[in-house]
């Protein structure tokens, strides 16, 4: 009985061995498009005025540049911060085309920015409306801060 036993797990050792030579661990899919991005739906002159840049490493879109009193400037949108999702999709199962579409249409409506702001683990959620942008707005790579803002420029403390 012994002898039955050991040829059956000599038998059974190459395919025990397969299994475990394959991986089935493969590269990391990206998640599929929650809602399809589509042309007929983004085609209007509505923008949220962004510039972005895409991190080498991860693909993610970064807000490279605001455009001076863009809809993202009003809405405290800050250069540096990462978009992790648009509206329902995640940015990083969208093409650059994709991206780009997405923050285009209709002046009024409305998107939704998940972003990630200096490497905080927590993601901030906004509702931006796009609007038409004056013809030859600039770009602000360095907004400036508000007084209330900036801590620096606090008159120093009356000394009694």
């Amino acid at each position: 009985m012994k002898s039955f036993h050991a040829v059956c797990l000599l038998g059974l050792l190459p395919a025990f061995a397969h299994a475990q030579s394959t991986s089935t661990t493969d590269a990391p899919k990206a998640p599929a498009l929650a809602e399809p991005i589509l042309a007929r739906d983004h085609s209007g002159l509505g923008r949220i005025g962004v510039r972005l840049a895409y991190d080498k490493a991860t693909g993610y879109p970064i807000i490279a540049a605001l455009t001076r009193g863009g809809p993202a400037e009003d809405f405290g949108f800050r250069v540096g911060d990462v978009i992790i999702k648009i509206d329902k999709n995640y940015t990083t199962a969208m093409t650059q085309d994709q991206i780009s579409l997405a923050l285009h249409g209709d002046p009024g409506s409305g998107v939704e920015l998940t972003i990630q702001r200096d490497n905080y683990p927590h993601y901030i959620i906004r509702a931006v409306e796009r609007r038409i942008l004056r013809p030859g707005s600039e770009d602000m790579i360095n907004p400036p801060m508000s007084e209330t803002a900036n801590l620096n420029n606090l008159p120093e403390p009356a000394t009694p």
